[in-house]
């Protein structure tokens, strides 16, 4: 089916995922011969219609696609005043013949139902009146101001097939039309010899090898795969991809990354770009094709064409959402409103990228000092290829007038925090001072100790603001801390370097200030959260990106064990971790149980220290617990999700999560994370009650066994986005 859009949609699509391709790359021009025209011309005529021939078509894919005279007219839909056709026996026809149901009729091929009146748009715009079940009025209206215009007599509504190669849409603000699957499918001379005289045609291609051997004029300077063609008649440009090319795969390819039915089950959620959420009720053959049928709220049913599988998208939101209602405006509404927040989000980051552009900021010398050398000489793990890339580039980057803004992605224990660390010094070692900031009091006070330990013997002042550290006294270079930061009234005017960690998970007031403070200064963001390509390509030019791929040398995978709780396996683990020297986490999330839990552990080993951790504690003894259990004072540590981040304690090799199917995904991925972080074999348990563990819960321990390798965090964030909302 063939899809439109607006100008406005079309143009912001290009800008952002083809910026360079209509101004680059190779130009060729496309002919429509007389044979082609006199082909077109027939086959109108020979249905009893007179349109005009300036659609572009190739003559072998008419042949291919020539049907006989009665099936035709048996698909096509003949209207007119006085017709008794009821509304819901329309709509069941325009969904068999690929129209798709929107609020507001706005683009070809769809079509709205409000009350009594039905909007159509095929060929041009058109309006039904009805009465009770008869057309009582036709007219053509207009699409942007809604407002009906000339009464019509009759009207006809062709099948997709063959409206799809009568003229493209003429209206000023549907100038694109995507073209059809297969223009040329590996007919190479006819391609060769229509690039001649009147469209400029633009190909995007992920085999320039192959093309260069059809076309040996092309140079392809954007190789691109994933996209759609189309066809802008305004400025006659023809846009071909490899699926008109070369034939269909990569489209196919496309449709099942939408949308793996086979994977899908009968009541699982679904959304429709342009309906909203529904329930997949599976694949309904009707007329020899096959559409996946989804359910709406009040009952409502919509027919999707295989075709347009990549439309629709398995949901990914909270666990059990409401249904769309099909007619109303209910999911254009939830659209605009999101759309709006887009816009807002989009405006701040202009605006804040706007005034970093303007501002200035110190710029900081290359050449490393003495100090920094031995401390990178003294690091706990040799860098990796990736580390030391990173360090570069921020090391110039801070070398600029212009504010540092890089964002710092990689895996749970690949090194963030070391190559932070090294930008840390080096702003201090040249007179700057750095604020480190977590969002969690675990995570500022393992990062305080963290560059403490490493930095004080250089003469680095490092300080402490969190619930567990007040405001340190005197001169200080590294001050590291939660939002508290923000409340403190320390001398910060040499401020060169702000390191956020896990930026995502401040409150919304805490951004504020944060946007505040990075007016001037170079900015370092971290996150462990896995990051798509796209997000590469879309921050483009607003922040520059370092990818931790590697795990530092000789780290182990972790391996994880999934099983019904049983305290003798939970005992035995326990006691395996200890009998090699190492210490050992339990998590335990109910503080209602957790000293009941403590008392039972404590029992079968009374000879090792163990101790609860949680959030309710006062800060002394929270701080105290944790001092201990890093200094492995403590061997066993019950805890709440609390030490979900920041712990990095290299002895600490075994995990043991209970209730883990009350866990999320990425929560439970960040607790394995806790452990694995040395050359030592890192095991994680995670132990199960049966009767609370829900399929979607099934899924997410199944996908968490499934990543073995190091760095399978990119990989699990494609595995969460499956089965979220399951």
């Amino acid at each position: 089916m063939s899809h439109f859009r607006t100008l406005t949609e079309i143009a912001f699509e290009l800008s952002r995922r083809l910026p360079p391709l209509l101004v680059q790359g190779p130009v060729f021009f496309l002919a429509q011969t007389e044979k082609e025209a006199h082909q077109l011309q027939l086959l109108c005529q020979y249905f009893n219609a007179t349109f005009p021939v300036d659609c572009v078509v190739s003559p072998l894919f008419l042949e291919e696609h020539t049907i006989a005279p009665d099936q035709f007219k048996r698909r096509t839909l003949y209207l007119k005043p006085g017709q008794i056709l009821p509304i819901s026996e329309l709509t069941h026809q325009l969904n068999v013949m690929g129209f798709e149901r929107f609020p507001r009729a706005v683009s070809p091929r769809s079509f709205a139902v409000r009350g009594n009146v039905v909007d159509i748009i095929d060929r041009q715009a058109v309006r039904l009146e009805y009465d009770g079940n008869s057309i009582e009025r036709l007219q053509r209206y207009d699409i942007s101001t809604q407002a009906a215009l000339a009464p019509l007599p009759a009207v006809t509504i062709f099948p997709k097939a063959y409206s799809q190669h009568l003229p493209l849409w003429t209206e000023s603000n549907l100038q694109y039309e995507f073209v059809t699957p297969k223009f040329y499918h590996k007919r190479f001379p006819l391609l060769k010899q229509d690039a001649t005289v009147y469209l400029h045609v633009r190909i995007a291609t992920a085999h320039p090898e192959q093309l260069v051997t059809i076309l040996p004029a092309a140079t392809m300077s954007l190789p691109a795969k994933g996209l759609e063609g189309f066809i802008f008649p305004a400025e006659h440009l023809l846009f071909l991809t490899d699926e008109h090319v070369f034939g269909a795969e990569e489209t196919i390819a496309t449709f099942a990354n939408a949308l793996d039915v086979t994977n899908l089950e009968l009541g699982d959620y679904v959304v429709h770009i342009d309906h909203g959420i529904g329930l997949f009720e599976g694949i309904k053959p009707v007329d020899g094709e096959e559409y996946i049928t989804v359910r709406y709220l009040g009952n409502d049913k919509l027919l999707v064409p295989l075709t347009a599988a990549n439309r629709i998208e398995k949901y990914l939101g909270q666990a059990q959402p409401k249904l769309t209602r099909l007619s109303g405006h209910q999911w254009e509404t939830i659209v605009h409103r999101v759309q709006d927040d887009v816009r807002q989000t989009a405006k701040e980051l202009l605006a804040m990228h706007a005034q970093r552009v303007g501002a200035q900021a110190t710029a900081i010398p290359t050449a490393l000092t003495a100090e920094e050398n031995d401390c990178g000489r003294h690091a706990p793990f040799t860098l990796t290829a990736d580390q030391d890339q990173a360090i570069t580039d921020i090391i110039t980057d801070l070398n600029q007038e212009k504010p540092m803004d890089r964002l710092l992605c990689g895996d749970v224990g690949f090194g963030k925090t070391e190559v932070a660390l090294r930008a840390t010094m080096h702003v201090v070692m040249h007179g700057g001072q750095t604020i480190v900031l977590a969002p969690t009091t675990i995570l500022a006070d393992q990062h305080f100790h963290t560059f403490r330990n490493r930095l004080e013997k250089y003469g680095v002042r490092v300080g402490g603001v969190s619930r567990l550290h007040p405001p340190p006294a005197g001169p200080i270079d590294v001050l590291v801390g939660t939002h508290k930061v923000f409340s403190t009234k320390l001398d910060l005017k040499k401020l060169q370097l702000l390191v956020i960690d896990e930026e995502q998970r401040f409150g919304v007031l805490h951004k504020e200030r944060l946007k505040a403070m990075r007016q001037s200064a170079h900015v370092l963001t971290m996150t462990a959260t896995p990051i798509p390509r796209t997000l590469n390509l879309a921050m483009s030019g607003l922040r520059d990106i370092s990818v931790l791929n590697t795990a530092p040398p000789q780290r182990l995978g972790i391996k994880t064990i999934i099983n019904e709780f049983s305290q003798e396996m939970e005992l035995q683990a326990i006691k395996t971790e200890l009998d090699r020297s190492g210490q050992v986490y339990i998590v335990h999330n109910n503080l209602g149980t957790i000293h009941a839990r403590e008392s039972i552990i404590r029992q079968h080993f009374p000879e090792h220290s163990i101790a609860v951790a949680h959030g309710q504690l006062p800060p002394d003894q929270l701080i105290q617990i944790m001092e201990r259990f890093y200094s492995g004072q403590i061997s066993v540590l019950i805890a709440s999700t609390i030490i979900e981040n920041g712990l990095d304690i290299a002895n600490a090799n075994t995990l043991i999560v209970e209730h883990a199917e009350q866990f999320g995904l990425a929560q439970l991925y960040q607790l394995r994370g806790r452990i694995g972080r040395s050359a030592t074999q890192g095991y994680a348990y995670l132990l199960y009650y049966p009767a609370a563990l829900s399929k979607a819960g099934q899924n997410r321990l199944r996908a968490l066994h499934s990543i073995k390798e190091l760095g399978g965090g990119f990989e699990l964030a494609m595995k969460d986005l499956e089965i979220r909302g399951v």
